[in-house]
This record gives C-alpha cells, sequence and structure tokens, in this order.
C-alpha cells in the first residue's frame, strides 16, 4: 500500500511538473510568434526535431548498451511509429492548426477535452466501472479551464466545424500519446522511447516543412526562444508526462497536465498584463482541487 501511494505522489508529481514545463513552453511560443513569425509549421519542425536528438543524446549517454534495443525488436515498430505519428505529431500539428483556424482559447479548451476521450475508451473498450466523483472531477477541471481560459465569455471562441474538428483530433491525439506507448515505457527507458518518438516525428515533419527553410529574422532572441520552445516545452514536458503515466492511469496524468493553463495564466498576469480577478482565482483553485483529489482517490486504490 504504501509503495502504491509512493507511486502515485511520484506520478502526480512528474505529471504536474510537465505541466509547469509546457506552460513555459506556451509562454516561450506566444513570444516567439508575436514578435518573429506567424507560421507555426517551422517552429513544429525545429522543436521536435531538437527535442528527439537532445533526448535520444541523453539516453545513450545514460544507458549506452540498451539504446538500440526498441529497434531490435521488429514488434516495437508498431507501437513506436504509432506513437510518433498518431500521437506526437498529430497532436502538434492539429493544436497549432486549431489555434490557426480559430484562436489560443478555443484550441486549449477543446484539447483539454481529452479526459472525456480517454474515460470513453476506458468504459467502452477496456469496460472499466466509471465512478461518479471521477467523471464530474474531469468535467470540473474542464469548466474550470474554460473559465480560465475564455474567462466566461464564449463569443470568445471561434468554433467553426474546422476548428471543431481539429480541437477534438488535437484532443483525441492527446490520448494516444498516453495509451500507444504504455508498453514500451513499462519495458525500456523512458528518454530511449520518448526521443525515438520525437525524431520520427520530427523527420515526418520535416518533409513537410524543413527546419533549414527560415520564413522569419532569425535573430539570437528568437533562436533562444525556439530552443526554449524544444528544449523545456518539448524534450522536458513530454519526458515528465510519460514518466508520470509509468506510475498513474492516464486519466490522472491528463487533469494534472491541466496545470498548464493555470500557470500560463499566472505568468501571462505579469508579462502580459492579463487582470486578475475573482473568476480567475475561481478558476485556478477548481482546477486545482480537481488535481488533488482525483491524486488522492489514485492513491486508494
Amino acid at each position: 500500500m504504501k509503495n502504491i501511494k509512493s507511486n502515485v505522489l511520484k506520478g502526480t508529481i512528474y505529471a504536474i511538473l510537465a505541466g509547469v514545463f509546457w506552460a513555459f513552453s506556451g509562454i516561450f511560443g506566444q513570444l516567439f510568434f508575436q514578435e518573429f513569425a506567424d507560421n507555426a509549421l517551422w517552429i513544429t519542425s525545429f522543436r521536435l526535431l531538437v527535442a528527439g536528438v537532445i533526448l535520444l543524446a541523453i539516453s545513450y549517454c545514460h544507458k549506452p548498451h540498451q539504446f538500440f534495443d526498441i529497434l531490435k525488436n521488429k514488434k516495437n515498430y508498431l507501437e513506436l511509429f504509432a506513437y510518433a505519428i498518431v500521437g506526437i505529431l498529430m497532436l502538434q500539428l492539429s493544436f497549432y492548426a486549431c489555434i490557426q483556424t480559430s484562436n489560443a482559447a478555443t484550441a486549449t479548451v477543446l484539447q483539454f477535452t481529452s479526459p472525456v476521450f480517454l474515460l470513453i475508451y476506458l468504459a467502452v473498450f477496456r469496460n472499466k466501472k466509471l465512478t461518479v466523483k471521477l467523471i464530474s472531477f474531469v468535467l470540473l477541471t474542464i469548466l474550470g479551464i474554460f473559465f480560465l481560459t475564455t474567462h466566461g465569455n464564449i463569443t470568445s471562441m471561434t468554433l467553426t466545424p474546422m476548428s471543431l474538428g481539429l480541437g477534438f483530433l488535437s484532443a483525441i491525439s492527446v490520448v494516444t500519446c498516453s495509451l500507444i506507448p504504455k508498453r514500451l515505457l513499462q519495458t525500456y527507458d523512458v528518454m530511449n522511447v520518448t526521443g525515438w518518438g520525437m525524431l520520427i516525428a520530427g523527420v515526418i515533419m520535416n518533409v513537410v516543412h524543413p527546419v533549414w527553410v527560415i520564413d522569419f529574422k532569425l535573430t539570437p532572441k528568437s533562436f533562444i526562444l525556439a530552443l526554449g520552445v524544444a528544449v523545456i516545452g518539448t524534450a522536458i514536458a513530454f519526458m515528465l508526462n510519460m514518466t508520470a503515466i509509468k506510475y498513474i492511469s492516464p486519466v490522472v496524468a491528463e487533469v494534472c497536465a491541466a496545470m498548464e493553463p493555470i500557470l500560463a495564466a499566472v505568468f501571462s498576469i505579469f508579462l502580459f498584463d492579463l487582470p486578475f480577478d475573482f473568476l480567475t482565482g475561481l478558476s485556478m483553485l477548481v482546477v486545482l482541487t480537481s488535481v488533488s483529489v482525483l491524486s488522492i482517490e489514485e492513491g486508494k486504490l
């Protein structure tokens, strides 16, 4: 029982830290798009390729003799490529495409419906009995994110059939990122699995938009911001999230990742003069309460 609680606590901390680093990525990305570029294709190619190389380099230094183990077994190929393409790559492209066809608020709210899709999957395909408490706190988290992101103003969301489809596709991609590599993460090193996934996704993305095709002004500041997105918001954040899934259920991991919009809002208060009022504070409290309760409940299982 102690070990289970310890693992749940460990997994929860990893998942929350993933949200923290994703929030930093959002700020770096916002600054990058505001000052240098409005096309997300280059930054997506860059972040995936750089993150993959960094994680694989660390993996090789840490466990050189096990570096190619995942590639030696051909049974891993389907899961690894599915994780890279249907998970990582689809998540990156659909989220940014949703922003471009609507706005950031719409994309964020739609992406964080991912726990609902995960609950549907668990109920239909895994025959898992879902408790009222679990469903209630997942829905509360989504509601909190809605108010935090839109400030309760539904007109700030641009809901066209295209943006709705892309937003839900990004939510489903979050689910596939959590489910597909589960066996691989239990068998191989987290950095190795995530690194190969990132590298494969990055190579494919570079066919679409190569990193050497730069359509913005490259300066030290733009490069540092892009590097921040790649290292902090992609390599480190994904590694932490994948580590979390080793210890806790994907549902709890995804709800914990809801720390991202909370911290993004906190950073925006100081960096972009976002007003802080009762509704913002209440939304943050709702999300934090949901994260805490779900984590405690998982520790009782």
